[in-house]
């Protein structure tokens, strides 16, 4: 599936306009000696009057979740800013596991039997993006590819391993990674994950 036509196809259909909210779905993240939020894994800043960040940190590194967020875009000329208006708990739609050298991780994309789901790779958080598409969700990367995809079995999780190739000059390099489902109509885009390589 080319990822770009279906984003390029759903812009020409969306109709929200800037004062309505927007659908995100991903985790919240602390922003390095700062007293500030990011959604995880991209350079994108969380604000909020109406929901306590902090509060959705915390739980969301207590079990594996991820939110479902309304949000604003109140961004300036120099940062990708959103103003979370809601927040609701869902699980973690998307799961990059571990990326270690020589060594073979679980990913893994959760969804409806039956769906493709198809996974999506880019360098580090420099690589992100905000590009929503209304009730699909956010489209996070850019300069991305496509690494894997495959039908949902019944389960509803599709599964795949990843071992990196064992190159010590990979250590510490991150990516990040998203993934949509696609069947019966319907397109969902998942929550962003990122990960460092590691030795072991």
């Amino acid at each position: 599936m080319n990822l770009q036509a279906l984003i390029l196809g759903s812009l020409l259909l969306a109709t929200t306009a800037t004062a309505q909210t927007q659908l995100v779905r991903g985790d919240v993240d602390s922003i390095q000696n700062t007293n500030r939020w990011r959604l995880d894994c991209t350079n994108i800043e969380l604000v909020s009057n109406t929901v306590n960040l902090q509060a959705l940190h915390d739980a969301s590194r207590q079990q594996d979740i991820e939110y479902e967020m309304q949000v604003r875009d109140v961004s300036t000329s120099t940062q990708t800013i959103l103003n979370v208006i809601s927040a609701t708990t869902i699980p973690q739609l998307f799961d990059m596991g571990n990326i270690r050298l020589g060594r073979s991780d679980r990913w893994h994309v959760l969804g409806p039997q039956g769906h493709l789901a198809i996974v999506y790779l880019t360098g580090n958080a420099s690589n992100t993006a905000y590009l929503p598409l209304g009730s699909m969700g956010t489209w996070l990367l850019t300069n991305f590819t496509m690494l894997t995809g495959g039908q949902i079995p019944a389960t509803g999780r599709f599964e795949f391993s990843l071992q990196p190739p064992n190159n010590a000059s990979l250590v510490g390099m991150d990516f990040t990674g998203q993934a949509i489902t696609v069947g019966g109509g319907t397109v969902l885009i998942t929550n962003a994950q990122c990960k460092t390589v590691r030795a072991n």
